[in-house]
Order: C-alpha cells, then sequence, then structure tokens
C-alpha cells in the first residue's frame, strides 16, 4: 500500500479527523502537489460558519484550485458533494434532524450543525445563475425565478444565492420553490421592493439572515417552516453559535483562508455600519417575516444593535439566544406543537 493510499484511507475511514488531514496536506506540500491546498482550504471553510464574511472569497479560491482534479479523490476529500461527482449528478436530502421526528427517540439527538458544504463558483449552473442575476437587474423584471426549467441535478449544485442579488432592486417576487440552498446571503436586504418570497420546499434552508427584515414591503412568504430551526412542529435545536465565528470543529489558525485574518471588517445586521469583526455579537432570533416566523441569524456590532433588537414571535422563545442543544422553542402541548392554531404553513 502507498504512502497516499494510506492517508486517503484513514480520511475516508474518519472523516472528521482534521489532524490527519493537516498531515495528509504536508505530505502533499512537500511534493509541490497542489492538491495539499485544496485540502487546506476545504477544512478551513468547513472550520468556519457559513455567515463569514470572508466565506464567499474562500469558496471561489477553492473553486479554482479543485478544477481539473480526480472526482475519486474530492469524493475522499469532500464527502458532503460526493453526490456531485456521481454521473448524473445525484440530488441530496437533508436528515439534518434525525430522531426529531421520533415521538420517543431510541437515543439522544446529537447537536445540529450548519450545512457548510462550499458553493463551486466554477460549475455551469453557478455561472448561468449570476448571468441571470445581472440580466435582471438590467431589464427591472419584477419576478424572479432563476431555478424555473432547471434540473435537478442543476440544482443540486446550487447552495447558495450571490451576493449581487442586492442588485435586484425592482423585484417583487423572488421564487426558489423546490431549491437546494443551503443559504441565503444577507444581500438580500437590498431588494426592497419584494412583496412575496417563495422558497417552498426548499428542504435544506434552515435559517435566514436578519437582513431579509430590510425588505420592509414584503407582506406573502411561502416556507417550508418544517425545515427551520426551531420549527413549531419538532422543535429542532438551533447550531451554537462558537464565539470564534467557527463551525464547532477546530478554530481555522494557521489555514489559508483570509477569514482568518483579525481586521475582518463587515456590516452590523441591525445599523448596518460597517465593524471590525468582533465575533461575540451574533445571536438568533425567531421573527415573524411576512406571513412565517423564521429562526433569523443576527450579525451585530455591539450588545447596544443587539438591545434593538425587536420583541420575538408570539410562542416562541422570547430571547435572543447563542443557540445549543438544549434551547428549544416552547412546547405548547405535551406531544409536541404540531397543529398549533396560530401558525400556518401550508404543509
Amino acid at each position: 500500500m502507498s504512502e497516499e493510499t494510506a492517508f486517503l484511507q484513514a480520511i475516508r475511514a474518519n472523516p472528521d479527523d482534521d489532524t490527519t488531514r493537516l498531515v495528509y496536506a504536508d505530505w502533499l506540500d512537500e511534493r509541490d502537489d497542489v492538491r495539499g491546498q485544496v485540502v487546506r482550504l476545504h477544512l478551513a471553510l468547513r472550520s468556519v460558519a457559513p455567515d463569514h464574511v470572508h466565506r464567499v472569497a474562500g469558496e471561489h479560491e477553492l473553486s479554482l484550485f479543485r478544477k481539473g482534479l480526480s472526482h475519486e479523490w474530492l469524493t475522499v476529500i469532500e464527502p458532503e458533494r460526493s453526490h456531485l461527482y456521481e454521473t448524473p449528478v445525484r440530488p441530496v436530502y437533508c436528515k439534518c434532524f434525525p430522531g426529531l421526528y421520533d415521538p420517543q427517540p431510541k437515543q439522544k439527538v446529537p447537536p445540529v450543525e450548519f450545512h457548510i458544504e462550499p458553493q463551486d463558483t466554477e460549475c455551469e449552473p453557478w455561472k448561468r445563475l449570476c448571468d441571470l442575476v445581472e440580466e435582471a437587474a438590467v431589464d427591472g423584471r419584477e419576478e424572479f425565478a432563476p431555478l424555473r426549467g432547471v434540473t435537478s441535478e442543476e440544482r443540486a449544485q446550487i447552495v447558495t444565492l450571490p451576493q449581487t442579488i442586492g442588485k435586484l432592486t425592482k423585484v417583487k417576487h423572488l421564487l426558489l420553490y423546490g431549491s437546494h440552498l443551503v443559504r441565503i446571503p444577507p444581500e438580500i436586504g437590498e431588494m426592497t421592493n419584494l412583496e412575496k418570497f417563495t422558497p417552498y420546499t426548499s428542504y435544506r434552508l434552515h435559517w435566514y439572515p436578519y437582513e431579509i427584515t430590510r425588505c420592509k414591503n414584503l407582506r406573502d412568504s411561502t416556507v417550508s417552516t418544517r425545515a427551520l430551526y426551531g420549527n413549531r412542529n419538532y422543535h429542532p435545536p438551533f447550531p451554537r453559535l462558537e464565539p470564534g465565528m467557527h463551525a464547532g470543529r477546530v478554530e481555522p489558525t494557521e489555514l489559508p483562508l483570509k477569514c482568518t485574518k483579525p481586521d475582518t471588517v463587515r456590516r452590523c445586521s441591525v445599523c448596518d455600519r460597517p465593524f471590525k469583526d468582533q465575533r461575540q455579537h451574533r445571536v438568533w432570533i425567531s421573527l415573524r417575516v411576512a406571513t412565517d416566523v423564521l429562526p433569523l441569524l443576527v450579525n451585530a456590532c455591539s450588545d447596544e444593535c443587539i438591545g434593538r433588537l425587536p420583541t420575538p414571535a408570539k410562542h416562541y422563545l422570547q430571547v435572543t439566544h447563542r443557540g445549543d442543544p438544549d434551547v428549544r422553542q416552547p412546547h405548547t402541548t405535551q406531544a409536541g406543537s404540531r397543529g398549533d392554531p396560530w401558525e400556518s404553513d401550508g404543509e
């Protein structure tokens, strides 16, 4: 067995072992193999939160290094994207809440984690999506349905929207029915004319950026609320917001990603002022947005801005929090809250 085969077998057997991955990256670097950079970038991106201010740049960098590499090798390094390396591409279905649908789970429910797979910015579906955004910004259309007519295989390759959606200031209806999105960028708050939001049956979309509350004309939404963190049906917990903006694995130190720099600047979710990423002012809040109560992720510049947040939705946790397996929405019946009279999600 070759030394590299031994590394790959060890990673395949224990994909969460970051130490083995770093040793393998060092081994590749010693041989001037560009794949060492891929291993490090992948590890960095899965170590930071999906809302990190430099995640977009890191995903693009990884996409460039990934081009032309063996799908067999990438399947080992990026198991969360293995479905994209099959022919044809296989859509993936969410299993984030195991045991929560069982009223008497046989084992303790594990902590919930973010979907953190990176967006491939070099794939054709992503490039077409970016072109569609630019076209819609120019022609001023009122409905934006970028996934209409897109195959399931192509949809599976799109896990977020480009930051350029902030240009769509004329759009009144954003239609994302049946997407495989796992996150939406905060730039959605710049879609100031948005009146209707339809991400229905996007079952991997568990949370939204607080900036969506800036869409003051938004009155109608159709969201698959059973897929949300803290939803009314099964009360799944929220992912814990780690103080270092990482995703609960390892601190991303000594990794080749711009997000590790201490002078990161972002804009406050509440006051919209730029600020250095102080990391501790990140909280969850459950608010009614249009016709649905959504779990919103806040990145604030100060405790003062956290204090300016509105009162959470009635019958939901009445405080902001950082998430934890023990943080749950209030139950309204002993059997759970299925059938609560004050909510409707069309399911």
